[in-house]
């Protein structure tokens, strides 16, 4: 912000006032509403939020990441108390905002991991899932789990209503169209020897609807284990097994308008090994392109990291980035005490650009698509250090444009 005085803020006519807010990132809006009353209603006039949302696309947006510390005891995974964070990096100053919910914003953040959980990330909304069963408030006797679209900035919650037959590990993807100002919610359901089903829940329809069934060989067990949403369609990364014995890598396609599953068949390449139990896979969409970081786990000593990029049309890959676990540890900083554990990467795409972080580490890596070169040079991740042991972080992050009040009402 300009260094004027309060006086001359105060002459400034207030079309003026609103263009040059409007230019604004979010975090700056979110503390700058609080400046006056003036500046209150008109950042929070829907006109308002229109004018934003045409002016920001003309600066870079955010990276938005949400971590959590957590550590295994006793075999399970506990969240670690105090330790949520909601991490926005601006991309073109490379500067990192935080917020706790002890920080000013925390009506915006009104938000408790033990009982939600976020689920995806896109266009300034995050889609939340209830860890506890929404018995009362629903007319299946068993109790439904409960889904709601959150815009943290306003503070508001889209209640959706219940999905049938859903399964608590039933995977759900999320995409937001913020310029008709609509979402769509996917929840897939599968069960060893049932077909694979979408539930399609639509914002501007206000119900769900179910897809068409993409029927199995009843000799073929499949394992999902990713769905992500590219070019507005929905993809299935899945193992397949025959009578028990290994088999493949399937990537399925879904397009919800048609109707119609798509099985995509790909050159060799696009997966290191066939070995399901040795590899933690994780899709990334960054604009028009799709990758694929391939993190090996197992043995230990012979730890990999690839990233591949993969070409729908063509149904070709290639490899951008191989790393050694050495190298891991080395680039993130990890302590070498940490070298028997699994050191999680997590990508989020942006621009020609993916950025890394570990699950061991709060430093973060630039790669860059184009000229496959890294970039160090940024600021770490505004956490805290890691106190105790088999603690690590927890991360969700997408590329972001914050949504204000007056859209997606």
């Amino acid at each position: 912000m300009m260094a004027f005085n309060g006086t001359l803020w105060n002459q400034l006519p207030l079309e003026v006032l609103e263009q040059i807010l409007s230019f604004l990132p979010m975090p700056d809006l979110c503390r700058y509403y609080t400046t006056c009353k003036t500046w209150n209603e008109l950042i929070k006039n829907p006109a308002f939020s229109v004018l934003h949302v045409r002016n920001r696309n003309k600066h870079s947006p955010f990276i938005a990441i949400h971590s959590i510390s957590t550590s295994i005891r006793n075999g399970h995974r506990r969240y670690m108390d105090g330790s949520q964070v909601m991490c926005f990096l601006d991309i073109s100053s490379k500067k990192w905002y935080s917020m706790k919910f002890h920080d000013a914003l925390k009506t915006s953040f009104l938000f408790d991991h033990r009982h939600f959980r976020i689920l995806a990330m896109d266009g300034g909304l995050m889609l939340l899932k209830a860890l506890t069963r929404a018995s009362k408030s629903c007319h299946h006797e068993s109790g439904c789990t409960q889904l709601c679209v959150w815009n943290p900035i306003k503070d508001m919650k889209i209640k959706l209503p219940c999905v049938t037959n859903h399964k608590s590990d039933s995977l759900i993807n999320f995409v937001v169209d913020d310029i008709a100002e609509t979402f769509k919610v996917f929840v897939i359901r599968h069960e060893f020897g049932e077909s694979l089903v979408v539930d399609i829940y639509d914002y501007v329809m206000k119900e769900w609807k179910t897809s068409s069934k993409l029927e199995m060989n009843n000799t073929r067990e499949i394992f999902i284990i990713q769905s992500f949403v590219f070019q507005n369609l929905l993809y299935i990364h899945c193992y397949v097994m025959n009578h028990g014995v290994d088999e493949d890598y399937e990537l399925w396609r879904y397009n919800h308008l048609a109707d119609i599953w798509e099985r995509l068949h790909f050159t060799e390449g696009i997966y290191v090994e066939r070995d399901y139990t040795q590899y933690r896979w994780q899709f990334i969409v960054s604009g028009e392109r799709l990758f694929v970081m391939c993190e090996r786990q197992w043995p230990i000593s012979h730890d990999v990291f690839e990233v591949h990029e993969i070409d729908i049309q063509s149904r070709a890959t290639k490899v951008l980035l191989k790393w050694t676990k050495t190298h891991i540890m080395t680039i993130f900083g990890i302590d070498v005490k940490y070298y028997n554990y699994n050191l999680h990467i997590y990508g989020v795409g942006f621009n020609k650009s993916l950025i890394l972080v570990s699950s061991l580490s709060r430093n973060v890596v630039i790669f860059d698509v184009e000229t496959k070169k890294t970039n160090f040079e940024w600021p770490q991740l505004p956490l805290r250090k890691l106190r105790v042991e088999k603690e690590s972080y927890s991360f969700i992050g997408k590329q972001m444009d914050f949504l204000l009040p007056g859209t997606l009402k």
